[in-house]
């Protein structure tokens, strides 16, 4: 009893040393408040209520009424090799966490001894000197340590925010493997589009080439015509290869993206599809709600966690730990041929470890953890003012793109009466030919901007999503 009482005492005198000697720092806090809305904010109300036909859900890529932009995505968020690593460290981090949970438990251990011990004093052959001794024993032992210092649960806090971490790194991926998904395909089917426009320009001037070659050999057209007709015809079909080349690069991109080997989608994508208009309104958001939608934000939140109860662990190796023991042990002993005598041991101890003065090393890994919490607090409020800048500039680039194909559809119609007048008057022998090919060549450009504009402006609808933290 005397004995208890003075390893409890001792117990407590280190314990308000280790206190008094190492003081619970001061964690660092984020005062950030976000903005009440968006610059850009009216730009986003208009977005939300374009169409009537309803807003887009979390499912937000069905809002381009696309069945094979739903078949890929699908099958992306099913089948991306990146998406399954994050989702292996999800369960990795659920393990670590249950296993941070066990560091306070009770452990019993079951052992067992079976032993036999012959011996012949003084080496005679008489039985009567020999000794045969035989045990045979069963043993539990215990051993429950005491977290007086919190160290445990301070393990278990960082285990499961580092859980967290990886579960928001999980959502991340896959808003940023679906968001990928839409915007190669859309810019898949645009430049089938432009591919498709600079082909009919092609036949458009070979058409007048044919004419001017006709005016040329009837001495109605010098052959200055011909040769500006045939530069004008080679340098479009001189664009065509490099949007080949383009799809091409698209269809392996999206096979890749869906955990596939490029060529896996050469019949499914070769085949011309229409650039999908997007057709639902855009959830309104404010920057609060974006900031606790976007999973980025959630992965930096539980960082800074993490590294807050890694403080708290180190804060805990300045106290000093406790482990109770037990130990239980039957069995039976015999010598000879006595009959054998039944045993029962018990033990009951207690360890306790200080350390006194190890150099400097627990203040180093304080001073360490103290850094690290520092860090990821400047990463979260980092990450808040990107996401803010990433929403604005959407939210902007939209806007712009919008106002572009206003002009450019304006451009269109323009340029293509300017051509087709062109065309009627060189005919007539009114204008040069110079004037008729630099007509077709403005009015195959606009077209093309256009068309250019039309796939950003669908791609930058994507890219809204991402940067809303809308989830699938």
């Amino acid at each position: 009893m005397k004995r208890t009482a003075w390893i409890l005492k001792l117990t407590s005198t280190l314990a308000l040393l280790s206190a008094c000697a190492s003081a619970p720092p001061d964690l660092p806090k984020s005062e950030t408040r976000p903005p009440e809305k968006f610059v850009a904010q009216d730009i986003l109300q208009n977005l939300s209520s374009v169409q009537d036909v309803g807003i887009a859900g979390v499912r937000w890529w069905e809002g381009f009424n696309d069945p094979v932009l739903n078949q890929l995505v699908n099958t992306s968020i099913d089948n991306n090799f990146q998406i399954a690593a994050a989702a292996a460290r999800v369960k990795e981090a659920r393990a670590l966490l249950e296993f941070s949970e066990a560091g306070d438990s009770l452990l019993v251990e079951l052992d067992a001894e079976v032993s036999g011990q012959k011996s012949d004093r003084n080496n005679s052959t008489s039985s009567n000197n020999a000794r045969d001794e035989r045990r045979n024993l069963l043993g539990l032992g215990f051993t429950l340590p005491l977290d007086l210092a919190g160290r445990v649960e301070q393990e278990v806090r960082a285990a499961a925010a580092n859980l967290l971490a990886e579960q928001a790194g999980l959502r991340a991926q896959i808003i940023a493997t679906s968001t990928a998904v839409a915007q190669e395909y859309l810019s898949l089917r645009g430049n089938q589009k432009q591919l498709a426009m600079l082909k009919e320009s092609v036949e458009l001037q070979e058409k007048t080439l044919a004419i001017v070659q006709a005016r040329f050999e009837s001495g109605l057209s010098p052959e200055l015509d011909v040769r500006r007709a045939e530069t004008s015809v080679e340098n479009l079909r001189a664009s065509i290869a490099p949007l080949q080349r383009a799809l091409q690069d698209s269809r392996h991109r999206l096979a890749t993206l869906s955990g596939q080997f490029p060529g896996a989608y050469e019949q499914l994508l070769r085949p011309e599809g229409n650039l999908p208009e997007y057709r639902l309104g855009i959830p309104v958001s404010v920057p609060f709600q974006v900031i606790q939608a976007r999973p980025d934000v959630q992965l930096a939140q539980a960082r800074f966690s993490q590294a807050a109860a890694e403080v708290g662990v180190a804060q805990a190796d300045f106290y000093p730990s406790i482990e109770l023991m037990a130990n239980i042990q039957i069995g039976s002993t015999a010598i000879n041929s006595n009959p054998a005598t039944s045993l029962l041991i018990g033990s009951l101890a207690a360890a306790l470890n200080q350390v006194v003065y190890d150099g400097g090393a627990r203040n180093a890994r304080l001073n360490a953890a103290l850094a690290r919490a520092e860090g990821a607090l400047a990463e979260y409020e980092q990450v808040l003012r990107v996401v803010t800048q990433e929403v604005e500039n959407a939210l902007t680039a939209i806007d712009a793109s919008t106002s572009r194909q206003t002009a450019l559809g304006k451009a269109v119609v323009s340029s293509k009466r300017s051509f087709e007048q062109a065309d009627a008057l060189y005919q007539l022998g009114l204008i040069s030919f110079l004037d008729v090919v630099d007509a077709q060549r403005v009015y195959a450009n606009a077209e093309q901007a256009l068309a250019t504009e039309q796939t950003n402006y669908a791609t930058l609808i994507a890219g809204l999503f991402r940067a809303l933290g809308v989830q699938s």
